[in-house]
């Protein structure tokens, strides 16, 4: 009887030290896979020369050069796809930070600002191109944008402990 319960208790701790260490692996991978992807995002999306650019004129020219009335795919055709493809890139990236296919802390820190401003920028275009179509455009955009309000970067940084150039915390 003695041996049973010995056993048993052998076995449980057994099953929980594995489910312990299978955790902590899955934990593992994520971490990687979130590293991976980020870094792929940030590095094929985000810091592509041409989203850049297209990004720059949408921040700082569109408004002053097309009225967002017709919203975004009656803009004559170079402003139609600077525009596409800056809402595009940050739908994407929206997405990704939904679904947690990449860290979401990592992401709102890096992007919080650009982020904030784009949709700013773009939101009466995306608004009257949702008004001409009947349907909701960049919901997960929106979405991040939303977050992003409620963030605030300093807290986060703070919180994820990054320090000021003299050491100081954040």
């Amino acid at each position: 009887m003695v041996f049973n319960i010995i056993s048993l208790v052998m076995s449980v701790m057994a099953l929980a030290a594995s489910t312990w260490g299978v955790s902590r692996q899955i934990g593992r991978a994520r971490a990687d896979s979130d590293l991976a992807m980020t870094t792929e995002l940030l590095l094929t999306h985000i810091r592509d020369p041409e989203f850049q650019r297209d990004q720059r004129w949408v921040l700082f020219e569109l408004a002053s050069a097309h009225s967002p009335d017709q919203g975004i795919d009656l803009l004559p055709d170079d402003a139609k796809y600077r525009a596409w493809n800056v809402a595009f890139v940050f739908e994407a990236v929206s997405v990704m930070m939904r679904f947690e296919i990449v860290n979401s802390e990592i992401l709102t820190s890096l992007t919080h600002y650009r982020l904030m401003r784009t949709w700013e920028v773009l939101e009466p275009y995306i608004q009257a191109e949702c008004a001409r179509r009947g349907s909701v455009v960049f919901p997960f955009f929106e979405d991040a944008y939303a977050v992003a309000r409620r963030t605030d970067p300093e807290a986060l940084h703070h919180r994820l402990g990054l320090k000021r150039a003299d050491g100081s915390p954040r």
